[in-house]
């Protein structure tokens, strides 16, 4: 994207899809929404009531998408570098650290 101005650890650009994934699912809320309220064929069709549902589908899938985004940043490398006695989550007790990053540990 020629406009992006993001730094190259900010994550992954998801563009437009949030808001085209929301108005897909908004659109099928809607359109079953006003089929299933009408109750009938000889009933007049209730287009108002499936258009408040999409708007509301619209509204609370985007927000929800917005929020995964945000929630969803990757974590930095120093990450599960501790400098105590267990540097790596899930390590034996005891045994030595064999550390990737110190190959002449081993």
């Amino acid at each position: 994207m020629a406009g992006s101005q993001g730094t190259p650890d900010s994550g992954p650009d998801y563009g437009n899809v949030p808001v085209i994934a929301s108005g897909i699912i908004a659109g099928f809320v809607a359109i079953t929404t006003a089929v299933v309220s009408t109750g009938g064929a000889t009933n007049e069709s209730r287009w108002q009531l499936g258009l408040a549902a999409g708007c509301i589908a619209f509204i609370v899938c985007l927000a929800t998408f917005l929020l995964m985004i945000i929630a969803g940043k990757p974590n930095p490398d120093s990450m599960g570098h501790g400098s105590g006695v267990n540097r790596r989550f899930g390590a034996v007790p005891g045994a030595e650290d064999k550390d990737p990053e110190e190959p002449g540990k081993d």
